[in-house]
């Protein structure tokens, strides 16, 4: 993990979560640790799911979501890009401002969620642990050390020639029933309608030009 030059990352929280890492003997990229792995029970989970429309067809969706990198539609509102790094191309750092290249199996990406105008400063971290162009759908895990555990997935569903379904659907859990209960669907919904809004909004501009 000293391949990170913490001075490029922006957010203090990115930078002591990652400092954290280090001091619990993660050592690589390799070392971070998904909090859930594909086939394990969501018994114990609490599901949130939104859904939202893209009038394009589902491939012109899914591979304008496989390569359109967070920095491009996280505009320091809500959240915050911090940098991504790669278990499979462990010397790869992308930082804030970089070109993003597509999606990847392994790719761990860092992003800072700013609660309450800032007041509250919450690292996130989670993987990709799962890309299926067939069934068109991506997973990605949270990494253990945030505050939540479970796993967030993106389905894609065409409804037609022009017209593509998107669900996001989230596992989550952690030691507070009280942020489980309330804080969680509040904030992660303003989040995911952030997020696909503009990436929606980015992919019609594009897609139209």
């Amino acid at each position: 993990m000293d391949h990170i030059v913490l001075e490029k990352i922006p957010h203090k929280r990115i930078r002591t979560f990652i400092q954290e890492q280090i001091e619990n003997d993660v050592q690589s990229v390799k070392d971070l640790e998904v909090s859930f792995n594909l086939g394990d029970s969501t018994k114990e989970f609490r599901k949130h799911e939104k859904i939202f429309l893209a009038n394009h067809n589902i491939e012109d969706v899914w591979n304008f979501y496989n390569t359109t990198g967070p920095n491009k539609v996280f505009k320091d509102k809500l959240v915050s890009f911090s940098l991504m790094l790669s278990k499979k191309k462990e010397s790869e750092v992308l930082y804030k401002d970089e070109p993003f290249s597509k999606a990847e199996i392994g790719q761990v990406y860092f992003m800072n969620l700013n609660i309450f105008k800032g007041l509250l400063q919450i690292a996130v971290s989670y993987e990709i642990v799962e890309i299926n162009e067939v069934e068109k759908k991506i997973t990605f895990s949270y990494i253990k050390g945030g505050k939540s555990i479970g796993f967030q997935q993106i389905y894609m569903k065409s409804l037609g020639d022009n017209e593509t379904q998107i669900i996001h659907t989230t596992y989550y859990r952690s030691n507070s029933i009280m942020r489980d209960r309330y804080m969680y669907p509040y904030f992660h919904s303003k989040v995911l309608k952030e997020y696909h809004s503009s990436m929606i909004d980015f992919m019609r501009v594009k897609l139209s030009n």
